[in-house]
């Protein structure tokens, strides 16, 4: 994740977040300006009203995480990644092999900067639910000090947070003006961003863009809890990209086509998601070229490559992102975009089919805060340039994602069992839009981590 700062790096951090979320942003019809830097100007054109929010410094003390499953969902398994219902459902078990690799084209320079530290430290054994409103089992109490910022409370064995702690922290970055609580509906205010939770719940609005929470906010006496993993692990890598950790930099991505060959993958009102997927990741190879990058592509035709082929494809290319491109399925109705970053340690999946609780750990996970970042910049683009519902950014420990050694994610972009939105992404009009938007949103990652960036070539 990202670690905590003094004040001149959080005004650097703010700076490089608001100008990393402009440049992804042409709002068809929305008439709002272009937005450029920090994942489009703190996620410009995610919806329509909020705006995103400061980040907190970093505990001393380690955060710890719980598990809990999130929805269920139907699934029709393939052998590049199994597809769900309302959910995507890649395999959760990375396979071995590795199979043929594209060409690179072209590539870029650029210079890193240092990042923070940010450390996570192992917590308990998963547990059920937590509880909305939490007035006992308290084991811990840390208040803030001279020397800490952070209000840490020990709810049944984790860490969380208060939102105060973190209106605090991320004060000098953002200017929160307001803290506003109606029910269980708690709102975190500023002129550059707006947070919004609920208690009892996992989903986290940042500037109206949907992030899926590792656990529930919960409440204790006066005071609304955000567990710590979720704040070492989400908030502040989105909130703060400049301080990840261990950036690399990069020139090229691996752009890879879900399914292939025998793999049809999601069967579609007018196609199939195999298709489809190597349609938009033509155009996306185009797209990041024409800014400068060099691409690979783990397919280029109708071939099968198994899901731990494309995992050796992607480690295999130095200074690389990996970027996997899916469509949904789900029930006539379902639509929308969401996109996946790997489940945190000590935290289970979004959805059941999605690996469960990540006990252990995986390879995937040293790239935690970069993965989050990445999916962010992604999610937030796409949704400024198309109308589109905004499923949220999720997690899961899918195939593709467990064993990648550099920032990973896998987005879904529509369902083609939605006859209306399925005749959208068959147009080639939608695959170049939500291509464009995609190589957007590289550079505004790119941007946005720059200065914690190492080992640039």
């Amino acid at each position: 994740m990202t670690s905590g700062s003094p004040a001149s790096l959080c005004r650097a951090a703010a700076v490089i977040v608001v100008a990393g979320f402009a440049l992804a942003q042409t709002q068809p019809a929305r008439g709002e300006e272009e937005k450029k830097g920090f994942f489009s100007k703190m996620f410009g054109g995610g919806k329509t009203e909020e705006k995103p929010a400061e980040k907190p410094a970093e505990p001393k003390e380690e955060p710890k995480a719980e598990s809990k499953p999130k929805s269920t969902s139907n699934s029709k398994s393939k052998s590049t990644a199994s597809k769900s219902k309302t959910e995507p459902a890649k395999t959760t078990t990375t396979p071995k092999k590795a199979e043929p690799k594209p060409a690179v084209v072209e590539k870029k320079t650029e210079t890193p900067k240092t990042t923070p530290k940010v450390e996570t430290k192992p917590t308990p054994a998963p547990q059920p639910k937590a509880v909305a409103t939490m007035t006992a089992n308290v084991k811990k109490e840390v208040k803030p000090s001279a020397t800490n910022p952070w209000h840490i409370i020990d709810v049944g064995g984790r860490d969380y947070v208060t939102l105060e702690s973190i209106r605090n922290f991320y004060n000098p970055l953002f200017g929160f003006t307001g803290f506003r609580q109606q029910g269980n509906h708690i709102w975190l205010m500023s002129n550059k961003l707006v947070i919004k939770a609920q208690i009892g719940s996992q989903d986290l609005l940042m500037n109206n863009m949907k992030f899926i929470l590792s656990f529930p906010i919960i409440s204790h006496g006066n005071n609304t809890l955000i567990s710590r993993l979720d704040l070492v692990k989400l908030v502040d890598p989105i909130l703060n990209p400049s301080h990840i950790q261990g950036a690399e930099y990069f020139d090229t991505v691996v752009v890879d086509a879900g399914h292939g060959g025998h793999d049809a993958g999601a069967r579609g009102v007018y196609g199939y998601e195999k298709d489809f997927a190597l349609k938009m990741a033509q155009h996306l190879r185009t797209a990041l070229m024409a800014r400068g990058f060099k691409v690979v592509l783990t397919r280029s035709t109708d071939t099968f490559i198994s899901l731990g082929g494309r995992v050796s494809i992607a480690n295999a290319i130095p200074n690389s992102i990996f970027i996997s491109l899916h469509l949904n399925s789900g029930g006539s109705t379902a639509s929308g975009i969401e996109t996946w970053a790997l489940t945190p340690q000590n935290a289970a999946a979004t959805i059941s089919r999605g690996g469960g609780y990540n006990v252990n750990g995986v390879t995937g996970n040293k790239q935690d805060s970069a993965n989050i970042a990445l999916a962010s910049a992604v999610q937030a683009r796409v949704l400024s340039t198309v109308k589109v519902v905004d499923r949220g950014i999720k997690r899961a420990q899918w195939s593709v994602l467990t064993g990648i050694k550099k920032p990973g994610i896998l987005f879904e972009g529509g369902f083609v069992t939605n006859s209306k939105e399925c005749l959208l992404i068959a147009s080639e009009s939608y695959q170049k839009t939500v291509a464009a938007a995609i190589a957007d949103a590289v550079m505004n990652y790119r941007k946005a981590l720059e200065p914690a960036m190492v080992n640039r070539r």
